[in-house]
């Protein structure tokens, strides 16, 4: 009788030095393109977190090719496993999915041996991505500001209050309109969007709207940079 030897997937074809050289160049790979991503941001939505996530998901891309290219039954039981798992994580950013689309494209072709697939579109994508940056793609030459005020409301009344300002406003900027109004107890929170002039900062209109009756607070927030408010 024959001792039965245990299966370690070498019969299949795997092939260690393959399996290292893909991982290997999956990490090369997915920490050029975390550098771009982290190089070409804009917004508040950054974390460190998530620059780790696309490393660790260009791995993993590879990792999960590599064990669907052996058999029917390791990707059946791949689709088994990641039934499992639940991703809760808000994606706040639409560019931010592009990421983690383009390193799971990267860590599959890695993951498959189509290495000179995976360093082309790494190349490719990350030169257009430093492009259309550089360029500032997408952006009009007149943004608008997000400017919100916190007002206390006298004798004069919120109409009032919300006729000066507007009137500041018409002086101060191209064009003005009212995003929203809160009343809260004797103060008003007014948000307004903004289209600055030319040669006009954030600081000057924020000076100009401290020195109106009423306004406690004012803040001013750059829609060209930054994503959520």
């Amino acid at each position: 009788m024959q001792p039965v030897i245990p299966d370690l997937g070498l019969s299949l074809g795997f092939d260690p030095i393959v399996a290292i050289i893909a991982l290997g160049g999956s990490f090369v790979l997915g920490m050029i393109i975390a550098w771009v991503y982290k190089a070409t941001h804009r917004g508040l939505s950054y974390s460190q977190s998530f620059q780790f996530a696309l490393v660790l998901l260009t791995i993993l891309g590879s990792v999960i090719m590599m064990i669907a290219t052996q058999s029917l039954f390791a990707a059946i039981g791949l689709l088994g496993a990641f039934s499992l798992i639940r991703f809760r994580t808000a994606i706040k950013d639409p560019k931010d999915m592009a990421y983690i689309l383009l390193v799971l494209s990267v860590g599959l072709a890695m993951g498959a041996s189509m290495f000179i697939l995976a360093v082309i579109t790494t190349v490719f994508v990350c030169f257009v991505i430093l492009l259309l940056t550089w360029l500032d793609f997408g952006i009009t030459s007149k943004h608008e500001s997000i400017v919100r005020l916190m007002c206390l409301l006298e004798g004069d009344g919120s109409t009032q209050i919300v006729s000066n300002i507007e009137s500041v406003l018409e002086k101060s900027s191209d064009g003005f309109r009212m995003l929203s109004a809160h009343a809260r107890g004797d103060r008003m929170e007014l948000s307004y969007g903004v289209q600055p002039k030319r040669k006009q900062g954030p600081a000057d209109l924020i000076n100009t709207l401290r020195k109106e009756r009423g306004v406690e607070n004012a803040e001013v927030f750059d829609a060209k940079h930054q994503v959520e408010f």
